[in-house]
């Protein structure tokens, strides 16, 4: 990959659905070979995709997260297809290391959904699927979360290797830091209709098309009169009042990026406090997020094989103890917002037993 490709790739990382000719003036290249480029970068599954980051307060939805132990490959292919089965799954993954083997979940779901999703995680451990359910803080900057995005002035791309000195950029961090004072989002919920939720399941399954495109996979006419506009203002609306952001998913592997390792830590709340502010205000260069527990972090990264010793030594240096995971990345999966969980006739989620529980529960044969 030459100098400006790469170039071209954290500037669309920097601005996910920036149109071609927007990125072209940034990287200095001409739209046309801008577009040949993205679309030859996609091809080759440099990058997968481009999707929409939720506000999901703002939606009446919240974030759940559990971290759960399998013993055997059997149940663990269970676990995955309940969550492709489950109507509010956000995301899973494989996680191995130590004597720890299972996933990790992610559910974004309406509050009243909740007890259902904790009850079929308790029958799937009595029924022996589960060895053991941790739930994990949730990964929001409402709770002191935060993540960090890999920048393009570490990679040598003459070398082809990261650059990055742990142990300077550990010392530059600030030696006492007050805990923030964290400002929730507005309780405000905003109100959809069903053109909407379609809407934010194509773009949170991938943003990075053309309108025309979108609409037709919501299964409309683009000729439509009036429909292009109205689909136009209401994308711009979503992204003003829901849309916190959008990610690219870059395949790091091309980099020399194969490992992400999930760290849980106990350590003092003065060091958790340092390092998670560190984080947000210094250019670290590695794709990461952090989330701060009772009793210290969840850190995870995506890392080339040489940094990944040195962010257990640093991890080390700073906890009281760790506990070292590391993430399947290549047996993950993002899942989109789906439209069918919103109820048109009560204009709510839906959160009944049988959608939330009985219908994943009978796909894996616990029900």
């Amino acid at each position: 990959m030459n100098e400006k490709k790469l170039e071209l790739l954290f500037a669309l990382q920097e601005h996910p659905i920036a149109p071609a000719a927007a990125l072209a003036k940034q990287v200095k290249v001409s739209p046309p070979t801008t577009r040949a480029w993205l679309e030859g970068l996609r091809k080759e599954k440099v990058y997968v995709g481009v999707q929409a980051n939720l506000r999901v307060r703002k939606l009446g939805l919240e974030i759940d997260d559990f971290l759960v132990s399998i013993d055997s490959y059997d149940a663990l292919t269970k676990v995955e297809k309940f969550c492709r089965t489950h109507p509010y799954t956000s995301y899973r993954a494989r996680v191995f290391g130590g004597t720890t083997h299972g996933v990790l979940l992610q559910f974004r779901q309406p509050d009243a959904a909740r007890k259902h999703l904790v009850e079929s995680l308790n029958i799937m451990k009595d029924k022996g699927l589960l060895t053991s359910i941790r739930e994990l803080p949730t990964l929001t900057s409402d709770y002191g979360s935060t993540y960090t995005r890999p920048q393009r002035t570490a990679w040598d791309s003459e070398k082809m290797t990261w650059v990055f000195d742990w142990e300077t950029w550990w010392n530059q961090a600030p030696s006492k830091v007050e805990k923030p004072k964290l400002v929730p989002e507005s309780n405000e919920i905003f109100e959809l209709d069903t053109p909407d939720t379609k809407l934010l399941q194509e773009l949170t399954l991938n943003a990075r098309r053309k309108n025309i495109e979108i609409i037709q996979a919501m299964g409309m006419n683009p000729e439509q009169k009036g429909l292009q506009q109205l689909i136009s203002a209401k994308i711009k609306k979503l992204n003003t009042e829901v849309i916190e952001s959008y990610r690219v998913f870059v395949n790091w592997t091309h980099f020399d990026v194969y490992n992400t390792p999930m760290i849980i830590a106990q350590a003092k709340s003065g060091v958790t406090r340092r390092l998670i502010t560190h984080l947000s205000n210094s250019e670290f260069p590695f794709g990461s997020s952090i989330r701060e527990t009772n009793d210290g972090f969840v850190w995870s990264a995506r890392l080339p094989s040489a940094h990944l010793s040195e962010l257990i030594a640093l991890v080390w240096k700073i906890s009281n103890s760790h506990e070292l995971l590391i993430i399947d990345y290549k047996h993950s999966q993002n899942y989109g917002l789906w439209s069918e969980t919103f109820d048109t006739d009560t204009s709510t989620w839906k959160s009944d037993r049988k959608f939330c529980l009985e219908t994943p529960m009978k796909s894996i044969g616990l029900m």
